[in-house]
Parts: structure tokens; sequence; C-alpha cells
């Protein structure tokens, strides 16, 4: 218990100063907007021959806003985003004055970054929604049935997101510019699951990205929001888990290693 009000106490203070710095939130919130409309108009003009792939117009709009929803919620300022943070810290040495803290670098991390993670699950959940129903109402389909698989689902993206940044950061370790490992992540996840459904892409590449953890991060949550049932649902957030356990696993092997290395080299 200790340990954990340890871990509690460093988000209380992080979410403390994501409500104090807000100028940086509201700046999002008009880029969140400006990409929500642009993609919305954009998909009308798609949209005038009817479905596609088996998804309304109010379905893929929702879908849009809720796949932004999760990547905004994972979106930090630049001098909190665990990537850059870790980066900075492993090529300037500064790692070695943390490790003295009583706390575990990588859980640091994580409890640090939570305080903005919950200011932007609440602030952005609250625009997205404005926005859906301003744009194209309602989703029928959803039921409150499905909300706490939806909200699990999200909570779940995000840790997987945050784990696969991490495991990238900690490759600062053995690469002198890893920055080209965060951007093909990036265009990864905006191709499988962010700007287009799975459901989209060649049947033979559907079934690849169905066994690749980066459609978990923004498919599997907008996909359970408007597509909802039962068994879809669990389906999806058992794959999400369990990506999320491996992911965790590996950066904790990577990161005793790296620390090994960090011993050994002195520095």
């Amino acid at each position: 218990m200790k340990i954990l009000k340890k871990y509690l106490t460093i988000a209380r203070v992080s979410f403390g100063n994501a409500v104090a710095y807000r100028a940086s939130l509201f700046s999002r919130f008009g880029f969140f907007i400006l990409f929500i409309y642009v993609f919305i108009n954009l998909w009308r003009a798609i949209y005038k021959e009817g479905s596609v792939y088996g998804y309304s117009y109010a379905q893929i709009v929702w879908y849009l806003i809720m796949t932004e929803y999760v990547a905004f919620t994972c979106s930090f300022a630049s001098d909190t985003d665990v990537y850059r943070v870790m980066n900075d810290d492993i090529k300037s040495g500064s790692i070695a004055y943390l490790l003295g803290r009583p706390t575990h670098y990588v859980f640091y991390q994580l409890a640090n970054s939570l305080g903005q993670i919950l200011l932007n699950l609440v602030s952005f959940g609250v625009l997205a929604a404005i926005l859906g129903f301003m744009f194209v109402g309602p989703l029928h389909s959803f039921t409150l049935a499905g909300l706490a698989p939806l909200l699990l689902s999200i909570v779940l993206g995000v840790l997987l997101n945050y784990f696969i940044l991490m495991l990238i950061g900690l490759s600062a370790f053995v690469m002198e510019d890893n920055s080209a490992l965060f951007l093909i992540f990036q265009k990864i996840c905006f191709m499988l699951g962010m700007f287009l459904p799975v459901e989209f892409l060649p049947t033979r590449l559907q079934q690849i990205a169905k066994g690749l953890p980066f459609s978990y991060v923004y498919w599997a949550p907008a996909k359970i929001f408007v597509d909802f049932s039962p068994q879809l649902g669990w389906e999806l957030i058992s794959r999400q888990a369990a990506w999320v356990a491996a992911a965790v696993v590996l950066t904790l092997v990577c990161y005793h290693f790296s620390i090994k290395r960090l011993q050994v080299n002195g520095g």
C-alpha cells in the first residue's frame, strides 16, 4: 500500500500540473476540432454513394471522432511525452540520477503521465461527444450496455500505445537516434485503424493487421463503439489486454537489461 500511495501521489501532482498549464490543452482543442471538421467533409463527399464496407456515414464519423479521441488522450505536451522524456533522460545521462530515487523508473514515468492522461480522457471525451452530436447526432446502434466495455477498451488502447512508446524510448540505450522507430510506429498506427477502419483494407492485410498490436490502439475501441455486440466487445478487449500484458513484460525486460548495460558501461 505504501508503494501504491507513492505512485498515486506522483499521479496527483502530475494532474495538478496538467490542470495548471491549460493553454496547451485549449490549443489542442482547436486542432482536434479542425481535424474532425476537415475529415468529416471528406467522408461526406465519399458517402454520397451510400454505405462503405458496411459503415454508414454516421458510423464512420463517430469512428473518426473516437479514434481521434484516443489519439489526443495519448498525446502530451512535448516536455511530458514519455518517448521524448526517456530519450532526453538516456541521452543526457540524467537517468543515472533518476535511478537513485525510491521508485521504479518505468512506473514513475507512468504515474507521472497519468495526470495528463486523465485530464485528456475527460476533457477530450466531452469535446468528442459534443462534436459527434453536433455533426451527425446520436449513434443509435450503441447502448448503455456497451459503455463499460468501451471505457475499458479505451484505457487498454491508451496503455498499449504508452508502453510501446516506452519501448521505443528504451531503444535509446542502443541506438544513437531512434526517431525513425517513432515515426514508423506512428505511421503504422495511422494506417491500421486511425484514419481507416481495418475492414477497409484488403482481406489479406486485414488478417495481418488483426494479428499485430497496432490496430488495437485505435481500431478496437472505435469498432466497439460503432458496431457493439457483447461477443465482439469482449473478444477485442481480451486481445488488447493480452497485447498490453506483453508490452508491459517486454518493457520491464528491456529496462532490466538496459540498466545492466548502463551500469557496466558506467553511463
